[in-house]
C-alpha cells in the first residue's frame, strides 16, 4: 500500500522570514524524516520516495530557501538554508516528532549541518550521494561554463542559483568536515558505484571524517537518483538510524 502526500505553505524562520513550500506524507507515527534535496531544487522527483515510506515515520521535504515558489534569489548560506527546517523539529508548529534527516547530492551537507546545529532535535542522518568534495570534471566544465558572461544571460535563474550554491559551498565544506567530527549520532553514509555526477569518492572521504559513528553502503549498480531507483534501500538505510539511535 503506497502513501499519500500533500504540499504544506509555512514561513521558514531565516534571518529574513521567508514565505515557502514543503510536501507531507503524514504519519502519526513518532518519527519525522525530513529530507534536503539536491540541487537544482526540483521537489517533485521525490513523488515514488514519498510514496513507498514505511508505516510509523512521517516524511517532509521542504522547498529549500531559494527554490520555493516565488524566490528570485539564491540562499548559499548553510546555517540559514537550515533554518528553514525549525517549524518540524521538536517545540516547532508542526508537532513534536523524533528527527532523522536525510540529504540528497548537495543536501547531504545540509543533513550534517542539520545535526550540528540542532543536536537535541535530530537522532541521526542518512546521506545519499553526498557532493562532500567536487563533482566529476564534466559537472565542473559546465559550472565554467556558465561563469562565461556570453552564457551566463541565457541560463535560466534556476540554472544560476544552483551554480551560486556550487561556488558558495566551498568556503563551507571545510570547517563543516571539521565539525562532524563531533556529531555523536548515527550516520548512514549511501552512494552509488555508477554515479556519473557526484564520484563515490566524496563519501569516502566524508567517512574519514564521521569516525566510528558513519557506516558506509555502496549500492552496486546505483545511479546519483538513488531515491528514484533504490527508494526502499533508503528507507532502510533511514530505519536503520532509528534503531542505532537507540530512541
Amino acid at each position: 500500500m503506497t502513501r499519500t502526500y500533500r504540499d504544506i505553505d509555512y514561513t521558514a524562520p531565516l534571518t529574513m522570514p521567508l514565505e515557502t513550500q514543503a510536501m507531507i506524507a503524514p504519519d502519526p507515527g513518532e518519527w519525522r524524516l525530513i529530507i534536503f534535496h539536491g540541487t537544482p531544487g526540483n521537489r517533485y522527483i521525490y513523488g515514488r520516495f514519498m510514496r513507498t515510506a514505511p508505516r510509523g515515520i512521517e516524511v517532509v521535504l521542504p522547498a529549500r530557501p531559494g527554490f520555493g515558489r516565488n524566490h528570485l534569489d539564491a540562499v548559499t548560506c548553510f546555517s540559514e538554508q537550515v533554518a528553514a527546517i525549525r517549524p518540524f523539529l521538536p517545540g516547532g508548529d508542526f508537532g513534536d516528532k523524533k528527527v532523522v534527516t536525510l540529504g540528497v547530492s548537495y543536501g547531504g551537507e545540509l543533513a550534517l549541518k542539520a545535526a550540528l546545529d540542532f543536536p537535541d532535535a535530530v537522532a541521526g542522518v542518512v546521506t545519499v550521494s553526498a557532493l562532500i568534495d567536487e563533482p566529476h570534471d564534466y559537472a565542473l566544465t559546465l559550472e565554467k561554463i556558465g561563469c562565461d558572461p556570453r552564457v551566463d544571460e541565457y541560463l535560466p535563474n534556476r540554472w544560476k542559483k544552483t551554480r551560486e550554491e556550487v561556488a558558495g559551498r566551498r568556503d563551507q565544506i571545510g570547517p563543516l568536515l571539521d565539525a562532524v567530527r563531533d556529531i555523536n549520532k548515527p550516520v548512514e553514509v549511501v552512494h552509488g558505484d555508477f554515479d556519473g555526477i557526484v564520484p563515490k569518492s566524496n563519501s569516502e572521504k566524508l567517512m574519514e571524517h564521521l569516525g566510528e559513528n558513519g557506516r558506509l553502503e555502496i549500492i552496486p549498480g546505483g545511479t546519483h537518483y538513488l531515491e528514484g531507483q533504490y527508494p526502499r534501500r533508503l528507507h532502510r538505510a533511514v530505519q536503520r538510524v532509528i534503531d542505532r539511535s537507540g530512541a
